[in-house]
Formats: C-alpha cells, sequence, structure tokens
C-alpha cells in the first residue's frame, strides 16, 4: 500500500473507532470522512485513496443492501406496489422541493440542489455525482452528509420516544467471523455480482458500482439462495474505504458559504421528516399499518438504522425492509437517471 495511503487508512480506522466510543451514528463512514477533511483540508496534508478501492468497499454495501431482498419481501412489494410507488414519489418529490428551496438561499446550483437532496444514500450519491455533469462532489457530499446524520438522529427519537407505543431493546445481528462452509456461496454471490459489472461496463451504463451490487445479490437471494452474513470488521472495513474516498472529495475551500449551506439544508430535512410525519399518518388511518410502521417505512433514511428502529419500535420488521429496498431500488433505477437526464437536457435552468 502507498505510504499515503497508508497513513490515511490508519487515521480513517482511528476516526471509526473514535465515532463508534462515542455511539455517533455511521461510526465506520463519517468517522473515515471526517478524518480525512481534517488531514487533507484543514491540515493542508497530502493524502492518495484510489477510486478502486471505493469501488470495493461499494461491492461490500451493495451486497448488505440487497441481502434483504427475499421472496418473502419480493412478495410484500408486489402486493402493495401501487401504495409504495405513491410514498415513495411523495418522498423524492418533499426532498426535491425542499432541495429547490434550499438553492434559492444558497446559491449552489440547481444541479447540486437535486442530487444532494435525493434521498438514495451518501455513498451513492456522491458517486452518482461524479457522473453528473454540472455537479459538485464537495456540495453534495455535504448536503447528504446533514442529511443522513439528521435522520438518523431525528427519526429514531421521534419513532422511539414520540409515536410507538411499546419499546423492546434491539441489535442488529453481526458476527465476528463467518463459517467457512459459506465461502463457496459467497463465491457465486461475488461471482454474479463481478459478472454484471462487466456487462454494465460494456453497455456503458452509469453507476455500476451503485447499481450492479444491489441488483445482482437481490436476484439471487430473490431466487432462494441466502445471503451468508459478512463479518462485522469486512462490513467495518468496506465503510472505511468508502467514508476516505468521500472526506478526500470535500473540499471546503471551494464551498465559501458552507455554513450556510449546512444551516439551510438541516431545516429542509427537518422539514421533509415533519411532513412524512403527516403523510404517515394519515397512511395509517387508511391502510391496515401502525403509524410508527408508516413512519419508518417512509424516513428517508439507511436501511440498517431504519430496521434497527423498527425492531426496537416493534414495528412491522418485514413492511419497513420492502418499503426502504423498494425506495433505494426505485431512486438507483428510476429517480437518479430521470434527474441527470433533464439536469443534461438543460430542462432546468440551472
Amino acid at each position: 500500500m502507498h505510504k499515503q495511503s497508508l497513513v490515511i487508512f490508519v487515521l480513517a480506522a482511528a476516526g471509526g473507532f473514535l465515532f463508534s466510543l462515542l455511539h455517533l451514528p455511521l461510526p465506520w463512514t463519517l468517522g473515515p470522512l471526517a478524518m480525512a477533511i481534517i488531514w487533507k483540508t484543514l491540515l493542508g496534508k497530502v493524502a492518495y485513496w484510489p477510486k478502486k478501492r471505493r469501488n470495493m468497499g461499494l461491492i461490500v454495501l451493495g451486497y448488505m443492501m440487497g441481502s434483504p431482498f427475499t421472496l418473502s419481501v419480493a412478495q410484500q412489494i408486489a402486493q402493495q406496489l401501487p401504495i409504495m410507488l405513491l410514498t415513495t414519489v411523495i418522498l423524492i418529490a418533499l426532498c426535491l422541493g425542499t432541495g429547490y428551496l434550499a438553492e434559492r438561499y444558497t446559491s449552489i446550483g440547481l444541479a447540486n440542489s437535486l442530487i444532494g437532496s435525493i434521498p438514495g444514500g451518501l455513498s451513492q450519491m456522491s458517486v452518482i455525482c461524479e457522473e453528473t455533469k454540472g455537479t459538485s462532489v464537495s456540495v453534495v457530499t455535504l448536503m447528504q452528509t446533514v442529511r443522513v446524520v439528521t435522520v438518523v438522529f431525528t427519526v429514531p427519537l421521534l419513532a422511539l420516544h414520540g409515536i410507538a407505543t411499546h419499546v423492546t431493546p434491539a441489535a442488529m445481528s453481526t458476527v465476528s467471523h463467518m463459517d467457512l462452509s459459506q465461502l463457496p456461496i459467497l463465491a457465486i454471490f461475488l461471482a454474479t455480482i463481478l459478472a454484471f459489472v462487466k456487462l454494465a461496463k460494456r453497455l456503458h451504463i452509469s453507476n455500476i458500482y451503485v447499481i450492479c451490487p444491489v441488483l445482482g445479490t437481490a436476484l439471487l437471494t430473490l431466487s432462494g439462495l441466502h445471503a451468508p452474513v459478512l463479518p462485522a470488521p469486512v462490513i467495518s472495513l468496506a465503510q472505511i474505504f468508502v467514508g476516505i474516498r468521500m472526506g478526500l472529495d470535500v473540499d471546503f475551500g471551494s464551498l465559501a458559504n458552507w455554513k450556510k449551506i449546512s444551516v439551510i439544508n438541516l431545516f429542509t430535512v427537518l422539514m421533509v421528516i415533519l411532513l412524512l410525519l403527516g403523510v404517515s399518518y394519515i397512511f395509517s388511518l387508511i391502510y391496515p399499518v401502525s403509524f410508527v410502521t408508516a413512519f419508518i417505512s417512509m424516513a428517508p433514511g439507511g436501511m440498517s438504522e431504519m430496521a434497527l428502529t423498527a425492531i426496537s419500535a416493534n414495528a412491522d420488521f418485514p413492511t419497513v425492509v420492502a418499503y426502504q429496498l423498494f425506495r433505494l431500488l426505485f431512486i438507483l433505477l428510476v429517480c437518479v437517471p430521470v434527474t441527470k437526464w433533464l439536469i443534461q437536457k438543460k430542462l432546468y435552468r440551472i
């Protein structure tokens, strides 16, 4: 490993460990991201972290996001497809609408504001930004980071201490090591994902390291093949690989108004969450689903964080996973391509 890469990796791992000790959200992504920003931007040090390593991390994270797509989840999506589509469109419309308002006060450009407001995942939107003309990775990463941190702190607080009638402690299942007998199955998943990536490259499809791992894994689990649970250190390592690159891509030197962007984006995210409270309450009155289940299902947060919140709040776990996974796939396969096309065709005044 390159000396500069080794230094930033050690610092990033230390940042992830510190964030974990402090019980901060997404510690192994936001910790390395923060350390990379401090090292490169604030201290002015030279850092090197190739995109190839970031892409390796994305494959692992994509595998994790696609693994819940079992046959039962697929059946639930099929049964509630119209409602899932409606709620997803409402959420995206709220996010894009508040993003448009944020651009009016920050002048960051509508392309940055739209991509930065799409609730498609911190690492995924940063990668997509690289492939969209007229956007800044620094601005989009900053906006997505503010969104994720706000959602991860606010939604569990509202769900567990404001909506849920009964709360139980819960923890996501993690393993420190993997059963070696699962390695052949894991190899099948990896081979499928790499085949998807190779095919997507030939077809000149964008966002391949975001979409291909999710789709490849989802198709195999849908066929009945159980996705092995990855050891916790592997998952943490993947997040470090992604977090480092995201932090190095942020350049506050080019963002004279980064404080203003952060504050306004914070208020727009809070506005979306409050509006979703109303939407989810109306949804719970019309359909046979609890208020807390509807709220967590629609929340624009990470799947793992929302799943943990659902377990603790005694919400309907399969419903939450189904809605969150459908939203992720819809954003990656429909929302982002359409938004990029509109931006590139200059149908917006950017």
